[in-house]
This record gives structure tokens, sequence and C-alpha cells, in this order.
């Protein structure tokens, strides 16, 4: 399956933005399921649910970093051309959603518990998230095939 398919049904599935993108491009890169899962998690819901910067975008970021990021402290030519795939992924994404924060994004304040719940059950959730899964892992796969 496709990642960015398989990000959207993980995220469907209940798994957070930043897991799901996450996950669903971590075997490209050796790294396995669990591992992903773990490391992604407390970037859901704006990071540890506050409504911070999006797990969609977090989730992208973490790809990012494992497809070009440097090893050696001195590579500044690397570090150079992730940052270079960082800001293009960021400006894309806030682009095309206006925002690049989960509260911004989904007109919810997300680190208010009820607030959170009552986005879950008016559906707010399931009908916007999915969207930014969608576009930042298709943003994600491209930026990484070229």
């Amino acid at each position: 399956m496709d990642p960015v398919a398989t990000a959207v049904q993980m995220f469907t599935e209940g798994y957070s933005c930043s897991q799901a993108l996450l996950a669903a491009f971590a075997p490209r890169y050796g790294l396995d399921r669990e591992a992903a899962l773990k490391l992604a998690s407390p970037f859901g819901g704006g990071i540890g649910r506050q409504g911070l910067l999006c797990g969609a975008v977090s989730g992208g970021l973490l790809v990012l970093g494992l497809h070009g990021g440097r090893v050696d402290p001195d590579d500044t030519a690397t570090r150079e051309k992730n940052d270079d795939l960082v800001r293009e992924f960021m400006a894309r994404f806030s682009g095309k959603n206006g925002a690049l924060m989960c509260n911004e994004l989904t007109g919810i304040d997300i680190s208010d518990p009820v607030a959170r719940e009552a986005g879950q059950e008016d559906g707010t959730y399931g009908e916007v998230c999915p969207n930014f899964v969608r576009f930042a892992a298709g943003v994600v796969a491209e930026l990484i095939g070229r």
C-alpha cells in the first residue's frame, strides 16, 4: 500500500496524525512500526494534545529527518538540504491549509478536555484531520521522491 493511503488509514483506525505519518513511511528507512509509533506518539494533538504544531506536520518532519537528516555535526551541506525540504514542506502545508497549529486548523482548543471531546463527538476531527494527514503525506512523498 502506498504511504499516503497507509497514513490516512492509520489515522482513521485511531492513531494520531504524527503516528500515522511516521509509521506509514518508516519501513522505507528500516524503522519498525512499533518504534515509529512510539517515537511519534508525543506529537499527536499538537504535541501532547496542546493544540500546537499539527501532528501531521510533526510526523512529516520526522520522516524528512529520516530521509535526509544529518548524522555528522560537520555536514553542513546535508543540513542545508534537509532544512530546505523542511521549509518547503511547512510552507506548502500552511499555504494550502492556512495554518500549522492544530488549534487553528481544527478551530478547537485541543488543550481543553471539554472542547476536545466536543470535537470528537461532533465529528470535526474525523472530517478535517484526514485531509491534513493526506496532504502532509502527499507532500512528504513528493519531496522524498525527488
